[in-house]
């Protein structure tokens, strides 16, 4: 007598399937050396006669039983320590498979295992991708597997302890609620990953394998939360932005549109944990333009870091998740406005500010690009409570209950466990570990800006606009697959850049000389390259095709950039020149100001930055080794320079020069030529070569 325990197979069946004789065998076939097979059929099959005779198959005729009062009665009858489930139209893969779950369930320490399908559909086996990998299910993870996993929801495949019969004290209502109330009270349960094992059989009267949303509700992760009786709020309105060196060279729109549109003191916290000097520069620089706005800024410490760290398999910078530890990191405010830095703030903030939230621990705003898509993640996540997913770039959060309530340890220990199954980052944390505890406000306070693409309409009239979406809307990207509704935002948050950069640039004029090409769509991402230049002492100077211009259409669109200059003379107020000709465009969003950091650092009168060449003919993108290396060419003659460069010159453009140095050269007009450029070059005293692509040249092959 082998010493390994009983398996106690259970087979519910119709009696009528026509893959049963093929699931009963492939039971007795196995391998395992102590093991029972309880068949539960609604109607008899002369099939069963065959199996009278075998002491291990034992047949229950109970056609008055539900299919879960057969379940129940069958896990009546079982004599085995495990228990294992096989449809009536499954097969085990071979004849080992008993033993190889068996000994895999084992030696995990587990007394409970699911198993990846194969499917059979149409004669046609369909596998996935075999991983091999065993996954721990745990009370913390269990649901997303639940949601995740369809073979997790079935009742077969699974082999599991008979003790955990006795924790259940619960009658279940369906196979889905069996398995979660099995999982949920098993010893180390575990997923095989591997497709090796089980066979299921699609057929369409089988039971759907889609979540049972009422079975499988997100859990109250969060647990209770003490709320106060009075509710109070700041006297200032508090801001919190995260950031990083990236990050920070796009605060400026977002801070500024808060001074101009709200009225009451406003502090900002800037999160950071490693900033360059450079980057420190512009916060105090900003903070010397605002009025109503005060930054403040506030370092996590290196544990902080490293405890946000752990969290990388989601793909998301560590400096996303620093909005977990607001509650610790501004002990002195009650509550705080959580932003992304792709926002723009149209309205006052007060009303959203002291919006009363209740027993809730933040308010929030649906992601409206998800929610309005019931076959979008947002639905595959919550079920029909998908349309009230919410977006985590702004969160009105109660820091004080955070704080009472120690959320901040729970919630960084729900995303230390759970964070492998997120689409969307923290978001879905945020989703699922507070489903119960927030408050849903208007789509004003945080609008996508791709509703207005949804909806085939530009909203001006919100608190919040958000440049976040479906085609990635960010205003610091030439990003040209973004709608005509979603334009006009766009432009609306370089207005804002144009703006505050002119208040705090200090730098030298430049004069940017734009040609007119025949395609509009190429001149108007000429124009547009320069628009989103974060620098902001610059001038346009247009110069329209003498046919066919599609200058009104310009001057409609670019109303303050455009500037028609019919004599062609040289501005005495230019402090540097910039040409871009044929459709070429600015292809780095920080390109003019990068440029003219070269001329002020290296007192160069002339800067050559290295470009990209896009050929139409082909539509490829050819381009020099990106390097950033500042190259003095001020004892090179043109020819030669040209001979060995001559990449750079192909055009006749894309360099910065001094108004001096046009006057040296004796250029009075802005018109580029060769000739001229050549002058321009040799009457330049000192001359730099940037090996950083900052402009593409656009070669019509003509």
């Amino acid at each position: 007598m082998s010493e390994k325990p009983i398996i106690s197979t259970i087979l519910l069946t119709n009696g009528q399937e026509e893959r049963l004789k093929i699931s009963i065998d492939t039971i007795i076939e196995q391998d395992y050396p102590n093991k029972e097979l309880i068949i539960v059929s609604s109607t008899p099959n002369d099939i069963f006669s065959e199996y009278q005779e075998n002491s291990m198959v034992k047949i229950y005729i109970q056609s008055e039983l539900t299919h879960n009062e057969a379940r129940d009665f069958a896990l009546e009858q079982v004599s085995g320590e495990y228990i294992f489930f096989i449809g009536p139209s499954d097969a085990l893969m071979n004849a080992q498979t008993l033993s190889t779950i068996y000994e895999r369930m084992k030696s995990n320490n587990s007394n409970f295992i699911a198993n990846r399908f194969i499917k059979l559909r149409d004669g046609v086996f369909y596998i996935g991708e075999s991983q091999e990998k065993v996954d721990t299910i745990t009370k913390t993870d269990y649901w997303f597997h639940l949601i995740k996993r369809e073979e997790l929801r079935s009742l077969y495949g699974k082999l599991f302890g008979r003790e955990i019969l006795g924790k259940l004290n619960i009658e279940a209502k369906s196979d889905q609620q069996f398995i979660k109330y099995v999982i949920l009270n098993a010893t180390n349960p575990i997923l095989d990953r591997r497709f090796e094992n089980y066979a299921y059989f699609e057929r369409e009267d089988r039971d759907s394998l889609e979540p049972d949303r009422a079975v499988i509700s997100v859990p109250k992760y969060l647990g209770e939360v003490s709320y106060p009786e009075n509710e109070e709020i700041d006297e200032n309105i508090n801001v919190a932005i995260c950031v990083d060196d990236n990050y920070c060279q796009h605060i400026s729109p977002m801070l500024y549109s808060i001074d101009k549109n709200t009225h009451e003191k406003v502090d900002v916290y800037l999160i950071y944990y490693k900033l360059k000097l450079e980057s420190l520069e512009h916060i105090v620089r900003l903070n010397e333009v605002l009025t109503n706005v005060e930054i403040k800024i506030r370092k996590l410490k290196d544990y902080q870091y490293e405890r946000l760290s752990l969290f990388k398999e989601t793909k998301l910078p560590t400096e996303a998740y620093f909005r977990l530890l607001l509650p610790e990191l501004l002990p002195e405010i009650k509550r705080v406005l959580y932003l992304d830095v792709d926002m723009l703030i149209l309205n006052d903030l007060k009303e959203l500010y002291q919006t009363k939230l209740g027993n809730n621990v933040m308010g929030v705003v649906r992601d409206f690009p998800f929610t309005n898509d019931k076959h979008s993640w947002a639905y595959f996540l919550l079920g029909d409570a998908g349309e009230r997913y919410f977006n985590s770039g702004m969160l009105l959060l109660n820091l004080e209950v955070m704080r009472k309530n120690n959320i901040v340890e729970k919630f960084i220990k729900f995303i230390s466990e759970t964070s492998q199954y997120y689409f969307l980052g923290d978001q879905d944390a945020f989703n699922v570990f507070f489903f119960y505890d927030v408050k849903v406000l208007g789509n004003e306070n945080n609008y996508i800006a791709e509703n207005q693409s949804i909806l085939e309409k530009t909203n001006f009239d919100v608190t919040i606009m958000h440049y976040c979406g479906f085609s990635d809307p960010k205003p610091w990207k030439l990003n040209e697959s973004n709608t005509s509704y979603i334009i006009p935002s766009i432009r609306l948050y370089r207005e804002y850049q144009h703006e505050i950069n002119k208040l705090m640039v200090e730098g030298p004029k430049i004069l940017i000389v734009v040609e007119e090409t025949a395609n509009f769509k190429d001149t108007n991402r000429a124009i547009a390259s320069i628009e989103y230049q974060n620098y902001g002492n610059y001038e346009i100077i247009f110069q329209p095709l003498k046919e066919g211009s599609n200058i009104e259409k310009l001057e409609e669109r670019y109303p303050q950039l455009i500037n028609m200059q019919k004599d062609n003379k040289l501005r005495k107020d230019t402090d540097y020149l910039f040409y871009l000709q044929n459709g070429s465009y600015f292809s780095n969003w920080n390109a003019l100001s990068l440029l003219v950091d070269v001329a002020v650092e290296k007192d160069a009168d002339y800067v050559m930055p290295s470009h990209i060449i896009f050929k139409v003919s082909n539509g490829n993108f050819y381009m020099r080794n990106d390097n950033g290396e500042i190259v003095d060419i001020s004892n090179e003659k043109f020819e030669k320079v040209l001979e060995e460069n001559s990449f750079l010159f192909s055009k006749n453009e894309g360099f910065l020069f001094s108004k001096e140095v046009a006057d040296r050269a004796n250029v009075e007009n802005i018109e580029p030529g060769l000739i001229r450029n050549t002058k321009i070059y040799n009457s330049a005293l000192k001359k730099y070569f940037y090996d950083k692509n900052l402009w593409t040249e656009i070669d019509f092959g003509d």
